[in-house]
């Protein structure tokens, strides 16, 4: 019976034993998980708090950069858009360069024609040619035009003044009868009745030069032409051609008409 009442006893009281122990031990095991996960919470909330400040920090980060990136491509667009701009203006820059070109080239080649005109016909009014020659006879010891001489001279003058810028050269000669000096002195009497003659007739006395050679051979075209027809001469002959006035007409051409006529005769 003892032995039964001392198994019931610890029968009843080993659970209950087992029990209070069960629930102290319970009581602990939840108060250090609480200050477990206190702990762990503080860890985690500081994690998170690091966490969401290095995500801001990041975000403003990236949020700055494309801010700075937009800003970039905003410049960029902007200065693509003035190079456009000043590549256009450029380009009509050397559009009209190149009209003003082609334009100076048209100038160019017209004022090159007009200079080559101009550089002909100031050659050519340079270049004097004999356009007129003829012989005015006069009598022994004689300076005064015949009607003859007139009449040859009449001719000349007509010449002369059909040219614009004409010059004229009047030679005075005598024969070898007397003195040196003063056939010297008759030839240019001789010269100077023919420039009377001309000037009398509108001939400008400036476009006419004179000089007396006296008795000086006669011209060569004159003793070749008295030759030709008579090749022996008499002196009678040869002192009657000597008394005359060679009178030259020379002639250049104007800037705009090109070269004077020359005369055959």
């Amino acid at each position: 019976m003892k032995n039964s009442a001392q198994l019931l006893l610890w029968t009843i009281a080993v659970p209950i034993t087992f029990t209070l122990i069960l629930a102290t031990s319970g009581c602990a095991t939840k108060s250090y998980a609480r200050q477990q996960a206190a702990v762990v919470n503080q860890r985690v909330s500081k994690m998170e708090k690091k966490t969401n400040e290095e995500v801001a920090y990041l975000t403003n980060k990236h949020e700055t950069d494309i801010s700075q990136v937009n800003e970039r491509i905003s410049t960029t667009d902007m200065k693509l858009g003035e190079v456009a701009n000043t590549a256009q203006q450029a380009n009509s820059t050397a559009t009209q360069a190149a009209e003003a070109a082609d334009a100076n080239k048209t100038q160019i080649s017209a004022n090159s024609t007009q200079i080559s005109t101009l550089t002909t016909g100031v050659a050519n009014a340079l270049n004097y040619q004999l356009v007129e020659k003829k012989d005015v006879t006069f009598g022994f010891n004689k300076s005064e035009l015949t009607s003859q001489g007139k009449a040859s001279l009449n001719s000349i003058i007509q010449k002369v003044q059909a040219l614009p810028r004409a010059e004229v050269e009047l030679v005075g000669f005598t024969d070898p009868i007397g003195s040196e000096r003063y056939n010297l002195a008759l030839s240019r009497r001789r010269a100077e009745a023919v420039q009377r003659y001309m000037v009398q007739q509108k001939v400008s006395p400036y476009t006419i030069h004179i000089v007396g050679l006296g008795e000086a051979p006669a011209p060569e075209h004159l003793d070749a032409n008295l030759r030709a027809a008579n090749p022996n001469p008499s002196q009678k002959e040869l002192n009657k051609l000597s008394r005359r006035v060679v009178v030259r007409v020379y002639g250049a051409g104007s800037i705009s008409e090109g070269t004077a006529s020359r005369s055959d005769q």
